[in-house]
């Protein structure tokens, strides 16, 4: 989304029209002013009604800022004088997840996640705490979550035929052992129905076995919250045009 310069100073613009490119450069000035305040206020709304702190997600929004001329040199007309306020894409080319957050986005289960959704648990995060990030070693990579098996059975499964004190039972002494009679490693993500009877993705945390997502819905739905669009909303064309007048009025003070 972009945000162009929209005023009716009439003054102001004959006056620095008759110096050379100082328009355009006024203009470019208001203009990323105008877009640097969007993106203050962008990002305090999503820290007070998402709790996001993290540099790597506030940091992804990024400007691209406003210039009074072309490469050529050529001053831009005025109407062309715009900057970019946008969410860079994540690693491959993906969506970043602002975008689900400003439309609102529904997620579905896949195969590779037997049909459900995973949704993180506090036991997944740093410090194990709702207010901070998926811990590095806890993030899932898609189709990279396990089935373990040990003596030819599926452990965590219903058709391993034990209990959910067995099952744990079996992980401990396995874990005791080294892991040597079981196919995966437990200290990465794996399938487990644990003692809540649901099946989850586990892993090892520290030294005890936690569910780090759970496995309940085969569709999740993100509610639509609009910061971005609410942040461009309050920079109305008359605050812009303030910014405008009181720029233009430094610079022609400056120049004379």
């Amino acid at each position: 989304m972009s945000i162009r310069l929209q005023i009716q100073t009439e003054k102001f613009i004959y006056q620095l029209g008759k110096r050379a490119n100082m328009l355009q450069i006024v203009a470019a000035e208001t203009v990323n002013d105008a877009a640097a305040d969007v993106e203050g206020d962008y990002k305090r709304r999503l820290q007070r009604s998402q709790r996001i702190k993290t540099k790597f997600t506030l940091g992804s929004v990024q400007i691209l800022r406003a210039t009074p001329t072309r490469k050529s040199g050529e001053p831009r007309l005025l109407k062309k004088i715009n900057a970019i306020i946008g969410v860079r894409k994540m690693k491959g080319g993906v969506d970043h997840y602002l975008a689900d957050l400003e439309e609102g986005s529904t997620n579905r289960g896949n195969p590779q996640t037997k049909g459900k959704v995973p949704v993180p648990l506090n036991t997944a995060r740093t410090g194990k705490s709702e207010d901070r990030p998926i811990s590095g070693p806890n993030r899932l990579t898609k189709g990279d979550t396990q089935t373990l098996r040990v003596g030819g059975r599926e452990l965590g499964t219903r058709r391993d035929g034990l209990t959910a004190s067995q099952r744990f039972g079996v992980l401990y002494g396995q874990k005791k052992s080294g892991y040597s009679r079981m196919v995966g490693d437990p200290r990465k993500p794996f399938y487990f129905i644990g003692k809540d009877q649901l099946l989850g993705i586990y892993k090892l945390v520290g030294s005890i076995f936690r569910k780090i997502r759970n496995l309940d819905a085969t569709v999740t739905r993100t509610k639509k919250q609009p910061h971005f669009k609410r942040a461009v909303k309050n920079m109305t064309p008359d605050k812009i045009k303030r910014k405008f007048n009181r720029k233009a009025e430094e610079a022609l003070r400056d120049i004379r």
